[in-house]
């Protein structure tokens, strides 16, 4: 696997005056976003707020990266290092939610809370990124969440549902663990135009989830910000940080295919799960997808976006496929 360089060409490097400031970004991931898939089951919902800052003192985990540096080409001399931090939190469930009795011919509950520290190296042709993640599985606020929303959905909706969820009881850890995620991401521009290009990725995931992928990722229209900063699945397995840049508006496509080694939000971890899914279950290749549009103005970014894939299970009960919209606003400060 060839990596980026340290050595980068006088040329390349970024002037003070464009160089960004901090920014801080806002994600929201819900089936109910998108017409006619509000069935609250698989990924029924994230949250993240990220803060990202361009070669600022942000950065909590700078003696860990110094030793990663010569794998992974990082190069602070030209402004081409990108920081943030994410607090975020998924949670999935079965598709019977109003059942109170352990379910296991579909996904279990699962549910993590996460502080993930990235750092990202990138020129006009490649990006490189690294984080670590660290989390709690099994923590009962999801539940409260999902509940209050629920009930705010009824009062106002003035139906019958989405009824209370009843099994969060038997959610993956279910009290409290800690866990912990690496992850390597990479992309790399091999087309373009005035007005479109195009990027590979891969990525690779140790920990918790441990996983690699590859995809393709596309933009058409009027181009600003850099072909990696694509708002695609910021939440969960977004590859890079926020990169605003001028005015813009763009349709963009991504999609991925992930060969699956352990999943913890279905296998359970080292704590005793009493719902947990079996290695020969689940779906050991899956693919995932993406469509939006994205409009940045006056340092602000705002994303709409349907997303999909497949289930990740085999079970007779668990979606063989799902999709859900995410928005996603971004505020970058000079």
């Amino acid at each position: 696997m060839t990596l980026l360089t340290q050595t980068v060409a006088a040329d390349s490097c970024l002037s003070d005056s464009e160089r960004s400031g901090v920014g801080v970004g806002v994600y929201f991931d819900q089936d109910m976003l998108v017409p006619g898939a509000n069935d609250d089951r698989d990924y029924t919902m994230g949250i993240g707020v990220e803060v990202f800052q361009d070669q600022g003192p942000l950065y909590l985990m700078g003696g860990l990266f110094k030793r990663l540096d010569p794998l992974v080409g990082f190069d602070r001399r030209c402004g081409r290092v990108f920081r943030s931090f994410l607090l975020g939190s998924v949670n999935y469930t079965p598709d019977d939610i109003g059942n109170p009795e352990p379910i296991f011919d579909d996904r279990p509950y699962a549910s993590l809370l996460y502080l993930a520290d990235k750092q990202v190296v990138a020129d006009e042709e490649r990006a490189l990124g690294v984080e670590i993640m660290v989390g709690i599985l099994g923590l009962n606020i999801a539940n409260e969440v999902q509940t209050a929303l629920h009930q705010w959905y009824r009062d106002v909706s003035g139906e019958s549902e989405p009824v209370d969820p009843e099994g969060w009881r038997y959610q993956i850890s279910d009290g409290g663990e800690p866990t912990l995620r690496l992850r390597l991401s990479d992309s790399r521009r091999f087309s373009h135009g005035d007005n479109w290009d195009l990027a590979h990725t891969w990525d690779l995931n140790l920990g918790f989830q441990t996983n690699a992928s590859v995809g393709l990722t596309g933009r058409f229209g009027d181009l600003n910000s850099p072909f990696w900063s694509v708002p695609y699945d910021p939440i969960n397995r977004g590859n890079f940080v926020p990169a605003m840049k001028g005015d813009e508006l763009y349709v963009w496509t991504a999609g991925r295919l992930r060969g699956i080694a352990y999943d913890a939000l279905l296998q359970g971890q080292f704590r005793d799960s009493e719902v947990t899914v079996d290695y020969d279950d689940m779906r050991k290749l899956v693919w995932e997808a993406g469509v939006g549009v994205t409009r940045g103005w006056s340092g602000f970014q705002l994303t709409f976006s349907i997303n999909a894939k497949a289930g990740d299970t085999r079970l007779d009960d668990a979606p063989d496929t799902h999709l859900w919209g995410g928005l996603y606003l971004s505020r970058q400060f000079d």
